[in-house]
């Protein structure tokens, strides 16, 4: 076959199509399909067996005597102890090649494929193709079913690369060796590209063995096996099982690192892989008894990924194992930054704490979910809308199953908002620039809530997950309080004798989900506990009572631990004791956190098996309305904002009118996120800062046992009161933006996703 013979897309697909059963299934996949058909059950279908690459330091021998003793009856050969550092190359010579079938079929193996490294096209194309015969001949003499081919990455080499292949097609079909690439790096890294290849030899005998680990390899981490296996339907003939653990890491036994190996199983089965080899590439490195002990590892592991029935096609709900990744980043603003928190220009002069995203990224099948917690006031949507999009190009995460959100830290930066906004544009006509914004930070928070998805993403691993709801008494309470002149007032002060009771409850629920590797050690968790970040004060940057929590956590668990804080309903919560003179301290409330949650690990339980999958749902909120006058006289008054000219309520009312003004409409659209970790736990995001009884109420009303309900989720449209506290007034309803059953809205769009998901 010359380079003309070369065939086009169209008329590869109509060859392929005209070929039918013998095209897809014939001579490439015969002989491997003879094999499954030697045996019933799982090692009838997939022939599970192991490459000599682990054992690369010893001869071919060493490798065949533990990969039998492994309990493997198919061996690959790959890499091993010699000049050429393969056990077959186009040196080896026919003698050679025939002994090394000897000492495989002494040891009861058989041998599915061979990696014969390169062929040189770069001397001649003849010599490409003689060189390539002799690799076939090779296979002939040593039993092998099929030549494992790793493409070329030189551009000026690829057409004579695959013309030999071309050519030599009919030839290793004669002997009844098919020919395969795999994902290799350069020209054919990714599925697409190795299709291309097999679209430009255009015969039935050239097929894809597939390499997950690769996949992640040679992206960097950053394209998933699971989406690139759906690009080699019809295609995949054999399978090198190998892992990934970023950065640029495959020693790994199968099982141990990213890959999502029954989802990629899965979609490979959907597109027509339904039998075959399955073949270790990689192991742990270590000694030869440590090599055993892993190939023996692999070995199981891939007889309980195939089991004796075909795995189902992956789907949200699909069982299975479930991975997990933690990754943290700095998102601390430069100093003098203008800080957030409360109604007055406010310019940070240090740091008692920095302030962090960190990020949860979760996989079971084919199920994605993130959550990120950011030590920050709020989040708009102009940054997280962003953001989800971004992380969800670079990782595969659909965007609606990222969760965003704030702890509510006022200790951090004033970047968004009405507020910002007048204090920006009065520096801006004042001296022609803002001095106090040096940086484009909105633009670098997206950035760094996109790099912290995607590097937990690159880092998930098996984790198991413990969960249950603690209790915490003595450090939140209601901030709204019944005065004897009948009014309704928050923060009325300490010891104040006009205070009759509390106008509402608290949650002293402290909801927490530890994460914990396969040897049950934690290595992060998930709290959530209502009580406002607002216990801190001055003008540094600190991320406020959950750093001491976290602090509190990592003496009993190690540096590494990460802990992941999802504010509660604590719209009118804080930490003042109004019959108490002193405050509660900021590290004093994370440390009590801490020890409750330590002295109650031992009540938390795993549940009945993780099972994830997420939902969500737009609420068309109402806004509050005001006349254009109000309007005026807003743009007006907030020039008094932080002064004693205006009454404080007052200054709120001409914030949050702004603020309205700049979101538009009749309506803002509220999104409620539910995403299931298991049978028994659930964690539900709400935007805003959203009401006690709210929170209280979803937790009342959902069907499972553990909910967790975080507030100030992708948005941050202000106080979200209930229908009662908007009727009582004070300050939380004159700054809360949206009108009255706004609160109640969400309650019922959350628990009719909780039913939801409890369902399915």
């Amino acid at each position: 076959m010359t380079s003309s013979s070369f065939i086009t897309r169209r008329d590869f697909l109509d060859r392929t199509f005209q070929l039918g059963a013998v095209g897809l299934a014939g001579i490439c996949t015969g002989a491997l399909r003879a094999e499954s058909r030697e045996g019933a059950g799982t090692e009838g279908r997939w022939q599970i067996g192991c490459y000599t690459r682990p054992w690369d330091r010893f001869d071919y021998r060493a490798a065949f005597d533990t990969i039998a003793e492994a309990g493997f009856r198919y061996v690959g050969l790959m890499t091993t102890n010699s000049k050429t550092r393969l056990v077959i190359s186009v040196e080896t010579s026919l003698e050679e090649a025939s002994r090394v079938g000897e000492e495989a079929r002494q040891r009861g193996l058989k041998i599915p494929s061979v990696y014969g490294g390169g062929i040189p096209v770069a001397k001649s194309p003849a010599a490409g193709i003689a060189g390539l015969k002799k690799l076939i001949d090779n296979c002939e003499a040593c039993g092998a079913k099929n030549l494992l081919m790793g493409g070329i990455g030189n551009k000026d080499l690829y057409e004579r690369y695959y013309q030999a292949i071309a050519e030599c097609c009919d030839y290793a079909a004669a002997k009844g060796i098919g020919i395969s690439v795999k994902p290799h790096g350069g020209l054919n890294a990714t599925g697409p590209q190795c299709r291309q290849t097999v679209e430009k030899v255009g015969h039935a005998n050239f097929r894809i063995w597939y390499d997950p680990g690769n996949i992640y390899y040679y992206s960097n981490g950053a394209l998933d096996p699971v989406q690139d296996a759906g690009t080699v339907d019809g295609l995949v003939v054999g399978m090198c099982i190998k892992d990934y653990r970023h950065p640029k890491e495959v020693m790994l036994t199968p099982g141990t690192g990213q890959v999502d190996f029954p989802a990629v199983m899965a979609r490979l089965q959907q597109g027509g892989f339904t039998q075959g080899p399955l073949i270790v590439e990689c192991l742990e490195r270590g000694d030869p008894s440590h090599l055993l002990g892993e190939a023996r590892k692999a070995r199981a592991f891939l007889t309980a990924l195939t089991g004796s029935q075909p795995l189902k096609q992956a789907s949200p709900s699909m069982k299975g194992a479930l991975r997990g990744g933690l990754a943290v980043v700095d998102i601390t603003p430069p100093l003098g930054y203008r800080m957030s928190g409360y109604f007055r220009e406010r310019l940070s002069t240090g740091v008692l704490n920095p302030l962090k995203a960190k990020a949860l990224v979760l996989h079971q099948g084919k199920a994605k979910a993130a959550l990120v917690f950011c030590d920050i006031i709020g989040l708009p949507l102009t940054v997280t809308g962003p953001a989800r999009q971004k992380a969800s190009a670079q990782t595969g995460i659909p965007a609606e199953n990222i969760l965003i959100c704030a702890t509510h830290s006022h200790t951090g930066p004033l970047y968004c908002g009405a507020l910002r906004n007048h204090f920006h544009e009065a520096a801006v006509n004042k001296e022609g620039k803002d001095p106090r914004e040096k940086m484009d930070y909105p633009a670098e928070l997206i950035d760094n809530i996109v790099k912290v998805i995607t590097v937990a993403d690159s880092l998930t691993k098996p984790l198991q997950l413990e969960a249950g709801r603690l209790k915490q008494q003595g450090l939140s309470y209601n901030r709204r309080f019944h005065m004897k002149d009948g009014s309704v007032r928050f923060n009325p002060g300490v010891l104040n004798p006009n205070i009759v009771r509390a106008a509402g409850p608290i949650d002293p629920e402290v909801g927490t989900v530890f994460l914990k590797d396969t040897q049950g050690h934690p290595v992060g968790a998930l709290v959530n506990f209502a009580l406002h970040l607002d216990t801190v004060g001055g003008t540094q940057y600190a991320a406020d009572y959950p750093y001491f929590l976290e602090a509190s956590l990592r003496e009993a668990f190690g540096e590494e631990f990460v802990l992941l804080f999802g504010t509660g309903t604590c719209g009118d919560i804080n930490h003042i004791d109004v019959t108490q003179k002193e405050r509660l301290k900021t590290e004093t409330i994370g440390r009590t956190l801490g020890q409750t949650i330590k002295a109650g690990m031992g009540g938390l339980h795993a549940g009945k098996g993780p099972s994830l999958a997420a939902a969500r749902e737009i609420v068309q909120a109402p806004l509050q309305h005001y006349s254009p006058d109000r309007v005026a006289w807003a743009r007006e008054a907030i020039y008094q904002t932080g002064t004693r000219q205006l009454p404080f309520l007052k200054q709120v009312e001409a914030y949050k009118i702004l603020a309205l003004e700049q979101r538009g409409g009749d309506h803002i659209p509220l999104e409620v996120q539910v995403i299931r970790l298991d049978g028994e736990t659930a964690v539900v995001g709400l935007p805003g800062e959203v009401f006690v009884d709210l929170g209280l109420a979803i937790k009342k009303a959902s069907p499972f046992e553990n909910t967790l309900v975080i507030e100030l989720c992708q948005d941050a449209p202000g106080y979200v009161p209930t229908r009662k506290a908007f009727a009582e007034g004070s300050y939380e309803t004159v700054n809360s933006r949206i009108a009255p059953g706004g609160g109640e809205m969400l309650v019922e769009a959350a628990v009719r996703l909780l039913n939801k998901l409890a369902s399915i």
